[in-house]
């Protein structure tokens, strides 16, 4: 005998009560033969009763509240990467600016910047606030962008001004020894 069921919202089958066997038929489910009038759920025939697969059970109601989510359910939503956050750089640059070279300190001031805002981006990130995420992201990158450009300007203009201080105190000591002759 043939019988057709029907499963997520749609007519399937014809299936052999073998072929039964591999769908997920429960007691619920809509189930029609040729010599029935209208469809009934498959509890109701007897020749099938022992092919059906048990409901699933529900979970444990909680009494404390509201029902905790489901995994599947949390796992189906999309959660972004937390973009870079440049911490290891903006603390080299810190230390650099404060410590190594003082005309470098608007640099540090800028990688102080882009780290507060790398803590918000990551709270945000926290608080599923995925697109106030980005533009932090964006601000994390502009303001170390900032921080590693001033840096690299201002090292070369000390350096220059380092080279040429030199070579003006070697003239000038030259100068100064040519002179005593």
């Amino acid at each position: 005998m043939e019988y057709y069921v029907i499963i997520d919202g749609r007519k399937c089958g014809p299936f052999s009560r073998e072929e039964l066997r591999s769908k997920f038929i429960t007691p619920d489910t809509p189930v029609w033969r040729n010599s029935m009038a209208d469809w009934t759920p498959a509890r109701n025939i007897p020749e099938i009763a022992d092919i059906l697969q048990p409901e699933p059970t529900p979970p444990p109601f909680n009494y404390g509240g509201t029902q905790p989510e489901t995994q599947h359910a949390r796992r189906s939503e999309y959660i972004p990467m937390i973009p870079e956050d440049y911490n290891a750089l903006n603390i080299f640059i810190i230390i650099y600016g404060f410590l190594c070279c003082h005309l470098c300190i608007i640099g540090s001031i800028f990688a102080i910047i882009s780290y507060i805002k790398s803590g918000e981006m990551k709270t945000m990130h926290a608080l599923e606030k995925y697109d106030l995420m980005t533009i932090k992201a964006a601000e994390v990158r502009k303001f170390h962008k900032l921080a590693v450009w001033s840096d690299v300007v201002l090292t070369i203009i000390g350096l220059t001004g380092f080279v040429i201080y030199i070579l003006l105190i070697t003239f000038f000591t030259y100068m100064g020894t040519l002179v005593q002759n």
